[in-house]
């Protein structure tokens, strides 16, 4: 298992930041929630070779497994972005993530298992 650097750490969450509406919640067709409890929520995430998904932010502390080989961007609302290449195997562990939207840059499919901390 390879672990990478947190992608997101450009847009973390800064106190008193604009936060959107939850992953999950604004893109039901990407983020499934398998699985959750008291403390921990597991969701799976698929985009399509050149989906971009809606507006959105994290706001709890997460782990992502990268389920397949990504080539993905990142934007932020000020209209910058973040190339990302994530390999399958690999894990990102990142904090609260601020207001973004994750495109699918790659000929196929990217997957990725989400443990967000509630």
């Amino acid at each position: 298992m390879k672990i990478a650097a947190p992608i997101l750490l450009a847009i973390p969450v800064a106190a008193g930041a604009q936060m959107a509406p939850k992953h999950y919640r604004v893109e039901p067709a990407v983020y499934k929630v398998i699985a959750e409890n008291e403390r921990f929520r597991v969701i799976e995430a698929t985009w399509q070779a050149g989906q971009r998904d809606a507006w959105h932010s994290h706001s709890g502390m997460e782990a992502a497994y990268r389920l397949t080989d990504c080539t993905s961007r990142i934007y932020t609302p000020d209209g910058k972005y973040r190339d990302v290449e994530a390999e399958a195997g690999s894990v990102n562990f990142n904090p609260p993530i601020g207001v973004h939207s994750f495109e699918n840059r790659g000929p196929g499919v990217c997957r990725a298992l989400i443990v967000e901390r509630k």
